[in-house]
């Protein structure tokens, strides 16, 4: 299957035969950061050092000013302090390929769904992030797991959709017609470790995704309005929907998002009863729920805070998780930047003795490149 969806992509990407030029780019931030926290669940590290580098490395051949046709990947390498699951650290790598030129963009590759990429809405100024939040390299959240051995998400980790992660697809995205852009993706098999979907099940309908999604973006004055919608597919039974919204007044912004999964048809139940040891029970509750976030920011000279809240909750059961991350960053030069984070989580599990509540406090450096 995926081989026959890269011949079908190559089908579709313009071609201009002019002769042109190469170009190449890295940008990232590397980081070393140091938290404490407490937790009523038992925390097996209430102290804990975290060196994370992520990068972008593109490489572009430009027929014009604009056509290109480009190896794009994104990396990322991880320790954290006694992590006994990846005692040697974490290496990622995405690559993927992208076409852009008048008729729009064309991605092939590692990438997420473009529900995702055309995402807006809260939003976290450091690696910890609100959606799909690295909070939980400080604090412990028994509703997620995404282990070597199992994956178990009893609520979504997120507004925006990504069940299918950084799985292979196929992605075009329309030209910007007045300020808005429309897109769709495939993804062959959805299962991918960056994502909600567990590598571990078999569903009874084809373990496909489809997404499709719009931002729409205004210019008043001196703001900046940005809507986005998102719709997603998974496994033919299981919908998602999304929407948010983002303002920017000079050095002032708030955003907002939503999200709604539902499962459609008798097929594929939630698991309510453990199926194999990498399949728990409640493993995929995700895919009945409900989330939503907010945040607000501003950036005085060197100095930028910003808040972030939030809120999923499963639609049949009582999972529900409340995150706040308050985050601050000081920037020394283009180069450098300190960082002091607060962050305090309340979880509910299935039952009050699984609830779990804790408070992290993390500071450090980082740099950019």
């Amino acid at each position: 299957m995926k081989k026959y969806l890269i011949y079908i992509a190559l089908l579709f990407i313009p071609i201009n035969t002019n002769a042109g030029y190469w170009n190449f780019n890295a940008n990232g931030l590397t980081g070393l950061y140091y938290g404490f926290s407490e937790t009523k669940e038992k925390n097996k590290y209430p102290n804990r050092w975290v060196i994370r580098g992520d990068t972008s490395l593109k490489a572009n051949y430009n027929f014009n000013k604009s056509h290109k046709l480009g190896i794009h990947a994104s990396t990322t390498i991880m320790f954290r302090q006694d992590d006994t699951n990846r005692r040697g650290g974490e290496y990622r790598l995405y690559p993927y390929l992208i076409d852009s030129s008048n008729y729009g963009e064309f991605y092939l590759g590692y990438t997420y769904n473009v529900a995702y990429m055309l995402h807006k809405g809260a939003q976290d100024i450091t690696f910890l992030k609100i959606d799909d939040s690295n909070a939980t390299y400080f604090l412990s959240n028994p509703n997620w797991n995404n282990g070597y051995k199992s994956t178990f998400y009893a609520t979504p980790k997120s507004t925006s959709i990504m069940n299918d992660g950084r799985a292979p697809k196929f992605t075009y995205i329309t030209p910007s017609i007045s300020g808005t852009k429309f897109g769709f993706s495939y993804t062959p098999d959805n299962a991918h470790r960056r994502g909600m979907v567990s590598r571990y099940t078999n569903y009874q309908t084809t373990e496909d995704g489809y997404s499709w999604g719009a931002q729409k973006k205004w210019n008043l004055n001196s703001s900046n309005i940005y809507l986005s919608s998102g719709y997603g597919i998974f496994n033919k039974t299981d919908k998602e929907a999304s929407i948010g919204i983002v303002w920017e007044y000079k050095n002032f912004n708030i955003g907002s998002s939503f999200k709604k999964a539902y499962i459609d048809g008798h097929k594929n139940p939630i698991s309510t009863i453990r199926v194999t040891p990498n399949l728990p029970a409640y493993f995929d509750n995700y895919r009945e729920s409900k989330a939503w976030n907010i945040s607000a920011g501003y950036q005085w000279d060197k100095i930028k805070t910003n808040i972030a809240y939030l809120n999923t909750q499963a639609q049949q059961t009582r999972h529900q998780d409340n995150l706040f991350i308050w985050s601050n960053i000081y920037s020394i030069n283009k180069y450098i930047d300190l960082f002091l984070v607060g962050t305090y989580l309340n979880t509910h599990g299935l039952e009050t003795k699984d609830d779990n509540r804790g408070y992290g406090i993390i500071s450090g450096m980082g740099w950019k490149y």
